[in-house]
Protein backbone atom coordinates (compact mmCIF):
# COMPACT_ATOMS: atom_id res chain seq x y z
CA UNK A 1 0.00 0.00 0.00
CA UNK A 2 0.92 3.39 -0.44
CA UNK A 3 3.66 4.61 2.20
CA UNK A 4 2.97 7.79 2.22
CA UNK A 5 -0.55 7.91 2.88
CA UNK A 6 -2.34 9.66 0.43
CA UNK A 7 -3.07 10.00 -3.58
CA UNK A 8 -2.66 12.60 -5.97
CA UNK A 9 -4.21 12.21 -9.42
CA UNK A 10 -3.74 15.18 -11.61
CA UNK A 11 -4.26 16.33 -15.17
CA UNK A 12 -1.86 15.46 -18.04
CA UNK A 13 1.27 18.05 -18.33
CA UNK A 14 1.51 20.52 -21.01
CA UNK A 15 -2.23 20.81 -21.80
CA UNK A 16 -3.53 23.62 -23.93
CA UNK A 17 -7.03 24.08 -22.14
CA UNK A 18 -4.91 24.24 -18.50
CA UNK A 19 -6.56 27.39 -16.73
CA UNK A 20 -4.02 27.29 -14.33
CA UNK A 21 -0.31 25.88 -13.75
CA UNK A 22 -0.35 23.16 -11.31
CA UNK A 23 2.74 21.77 -10.99
CA UNK A 24 4.18 24.22 -8.57
CA UNK A 25 1.00 23.01 -6.52
CA UNK A 26 1.51 19.77 -6.87
CA UNK A 27 5.31 19.21 -5.43
CA UNK A 28 4.11 21.86 -2.78
CA UNK A 29 1.41 19.50 -1.59
CA UNK A 30 3.68 16.88 -2.13
CA UNK A 31 5.90 18.20 0.11
CA UNK A 32 3.73 19.33 2.96
CA UNK A 33 1.90 16.93 3.12
CA UNK A 34 5.01 13.92 3.69
CA UNK A 35 5.98 15.75 6.54
CA UNK A 36 1.86 15.07 8.44
CA UNK A 37 3.56 11.31 8.44
CA UNK A 38 -0.20 10.37 7.47
CA UNK A 39 0.55 6.47 7.37
CA UNK A 40 1.31 6.00 10.79
CA UNK A 41 -1.99 7.15 11.71
CA UNK A 42 -3.64 4.77 9.64
CA UNK A 43 -1.39 1.70 10.39
CA UNK A 44 -3.31 2.73 13.86
CA UNK A 45 -6.62 3.03 13.03
CA UNK A 46 -7.03 0.34 9.83
CA UNK A 47 -5.42 -3.16 9.94
CA UNK A 48 -4.26 -3.46 6.64
CA UNK A 49 -4.45 -0.40 5.68
CA UNK A 50 -6.32 -0.77 1.98
CA UNK A 51 -6.60 1.60 -1.04
CA UNK A 52 -10.03 3.53 0.32
CA UNK A 53 -8.31 4.37 3.56
CA UNK A 54 -5.96 6.34 1.86
CA UNK A 55 -6.60 10.50 1.29
CA UNK A 56 -7.08 11.04 -2.11
CA UNK A 57 -6.77 14.59 -3.65
CA UNK A 58 -7.99 15.40 -7.55
CA UNK A 59 -5.68 18.17 -8.76
CA UNK A 60 -7.36 19.70 -12.51
CA UNK A 61 -5.12 22.45 -14.06
CA UNK A 62 -9.22 23.54 -15.48
CA UNK A 63 -12.96 23.03 -15.05
CA UNK A 64 -12.69 19.69 -17.95
CA UNK A 65 -11.33 17.99 -14.35
CA UNK A 66 -9.88 15.15 -16.51
CA UNK A 67 -8.23 13.55 -13.43
CA UNK A 68 -11.55 13.60 -11.97
CA UNK A 69 -11.39 15.36 -9.15
CA UNK A 70 -15.10 15.94 -7.88
CA UNK A 71 -14.86 12.01 -6.60
CA UNK A 72 -11.97 12.93 -4.50
CA UNK A 73 -11.84 13.83 -0.97
CA UNK A 74 -10.61 17.12 -2.00
CA UNK A 75 -11.19 18.45 -5.51
CA UNK A 76 -9.12 21.33 -6.61
CA UNK A 77 -9.84 22.92 -10.17
CA UNK A 78 -8.16 25.70 -11.69
CA UNK A 79 -9.90 28.51 -12.86
CA UNK A 80 -9.42 31.80 -15.28
CA UNK A 81 -12.11 34.19 -15.10
CA UNK A 82 -12.16 36.70 -18.48
CA UNK A 83 -11.92 40.45 -18.40
CA UNK A 84 -13.19 42.19 -21.17
CA UNK A 85 -10.75 45.06 -22.23
CA UNK A 86 -11.05 48.34 -24.04
CA UNK A 87 -9.63 46.60 -27.46
CA UNK A 88 -12.82 47.12 -29.93
CA UNK A 89 -14.23 43.88 -30.57
CA UNK A 90 -13.56 42.68 -34.17
CA UNK A 91 -16.84 41.32 -34.07
CA UNK A 92 -15.39 37.69 -35.28
CA UNK A 93 -17.41 35.49 -32.79
CA UNK A 94 -14.84 33.65 -32.68
CA UNK A 95 -15.15 33.49 -28.50
CA UNK A 96 -18.75 32.76 -28.88
CA UNK A 97 -17.67 29.44 -30.99
CA UNK A 98 -15.14 28.94 -28.73
CA UNK A 99 -17.89 28.75 -25.46
CA UNK A 100 -19.05 25.21 -24.84
CA UNK A 101 -21.31 26.52 -22.15
CA UNK A 102 -23.04 29.28 -24.22
CA UNK A 103 -22.24 31.65 -22.14
CA UNK A 104 -21.22 34.43 -24.24
CA UNK A 105 -22.75 36.50 -26.39
CA UNK A 106 -22.28 39.75 -29.25
CA UNK A 107 -24.42 42.35 -28.10
CA UNK A 108 -24.59 45.94 -30.04
CA UNK A 109 -22.95 47.57 -27.48
CA UNK A 110 -19.60 44.92 -27.87
CA UNK A 111 -19.00 41.03 -26.05
CA UNK A 112 -21.69 40.01 -23.02
CA UNK A 113 -20.33 37.59 -20.71
CA UNK A 114 -23.61 35.66 -18.49
CA UNK A 115 -21.60 34.63 -15.39
CA UNK A 116 -23.86 32.42 -14.33
CA UNK A 117 -23.35 29.83 -17.36
CA UNK A 118 -19.63 30.41 -17.56
CA UNK A 119 -17.27 27.88 -16.10
CA UNK A 120 -14.11 30.21 -16.28
CA UNK A 121 -12.07 27.57 -18.26
CA UNK A 122 -10.06 30.10 -20.43
CA UNK A 123 -10.83 29.26 -23.79
CA UNK A 124 -12.38 32.24 -24.91
CA UNK A 125 -9.69 34.03 -24.11
CA UNK A 126 -6.88 31.94 -25.55
CA UNK A 127 -9.17 32.18 -29.05
CA UNK A 128 -9.77 36.20 -28.79
CA UNK A 129 -7.54 37.31 -32.17
CA UNK A 130 -8.42 41.63 -30.61
CA UNK A 131 -7.13 41.06 -26.87
CA UNK A 132 -11.17 42.35 -26.50
CA UNK A 133 -11.02 39.09 -23.81
CA UNK A 134 -8.17 38.86 -21.40
CA UNK A 135 -7.30 36.86 -18.15
CA UNK A 136 -9.37 37.94 -15.04
CA UNK A 137 -9.08 36.76 -11.98
CA UNK A 138 -7.84 33.38 -11.27
CA UNK A 139 -7.43 30.81 -8.85
CA UNK A 140 -8.38 27.74 -7.23
CA UNK A 141 -11.89 26.31 -6.62
CA UNK A 142 -12.12 24.07 -3.73
CA UNK A 143 -14.12 21.27 -3.15
CA UNK A 144 -14.66 18.62 -0.48
CA UNK A 145 -15.72 15.26 0.06
CA UNK A 146 -16.39 13.22 -2.94
CA UNK A 147 -16.21 9.32 -3.66
CA UNK A 148 -17.60 6.90 -5.51
CA UNK A 149 -18.02 3.08 -3.96
CA UNK A 150 -21.19 1.67 -2.36
CA UNK A 151 -22.64 5.60 -1.81
CA UNK A 152 -21.10 7.44 -4.13
CA UNK A 153 -21.31 11.51 -3.60
CA UNK A 154 -19.62 14.66 -5.55
CA UNK A 155 -17.38 16.75 -3.32
CA UNK A 156 -19.05 19.62 -1.88
CA UNK A 157 -18.19 23.15 -3.11
CA UNK A 158 -16.18 24.73 -0.34
CA UNK A 159 -15.05 27.96 -1.77
CA UNK A 160 -12.23 29.67 -4.12
CA UNK A 161 -8.86 30.90 -3.38
CA UNK A 162 -6.30 32.89 -5.27
CA UNK A 163 -2.77 30.95 -4.42
CA UNK A 164 -1.01 28.15 -3.98
CA UNK A 165 -0.45 28.37 -0.54
CA UNK A 166 -4.32 28.82 0.19
CA UNK A 167 -4.86 25.26 -1.06
CA UNK A 168 -1.95 23.52 0.80
CA UNK A 169 -3.32 25.07 4.11
CA UNK A 170 -6.41 24.18 3.33
CA UNK A 171 -5.68 20.34 2.47
CA UNK A 172 -2.80 20.23 5.42
CA UNK A 173 -5.19 21.29 7.82
CA UNK A 174 -8.55 19.05 7.11
CA UNK A 175 -5.92 16.37 6.79
CA UNK A 176 -4.47 17.30 10.44
CA UNK A 177 -8.53 17.53 11.66
CA UNK A 178 -8.72 14.23 10.83
CA UNK A 179 -5.70 12.73 12.18
CA UNK A 180 -6.39 14.54 15.52
CA UNK A 181 -9.95 14.19 16.06
CA UNK A 182 -11.42 11.19 14.23
CA UNK A 183 -12.85 8.09 16.06
CA UNK A 184 -11.34 5.19 15.93
CA UNK A 185 -11.17 3.04 12.28
CA UNK A 186 -12.92 6.13 11.09
CA UNK A 187 -12.34 6.32 7.34
CA UNK A 188 -11.52 10.34 6.30
CA UNK A 189 -15.20 10.04 3.64
CA UNK A 190 -16.88 9.77 6.82
CA UNK A 191 -15.21 11.92 8.95
CA UNK A 192 -16.18 14.65 6.64
CA UNK A 193 -19.50 13.69 6.43
CA UNK A 194 -19.80 15.05 9.85
CA UNK A 195 -17.42 18.00 10.17
CA UNK A 196 -18.07 21.36 8.49
CA UNK A 197 -14.37 22.31 7.67
CA UNK A 198 -14.17 25.96 5.84
CA UNK A 199 -11.32 27.50 3.78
Amino acid sequence: MNQIGFQIEHCRSNCSKSACEWNGLLEALRSKLVDLKINETLEQKFHPILHHHLPKIGLAGCPNGCSQPDIKDFSISGYVNPLITDAPCLQCEVCVRSCLEGAISLQPKGISIDKDRCLSCGNCQRVCPSGTLTRGESGWILRLGGRVGRHPRFATFIGKVSTIDEVVQWVYKTILDYMENSEAQERLTHFLERKTISV
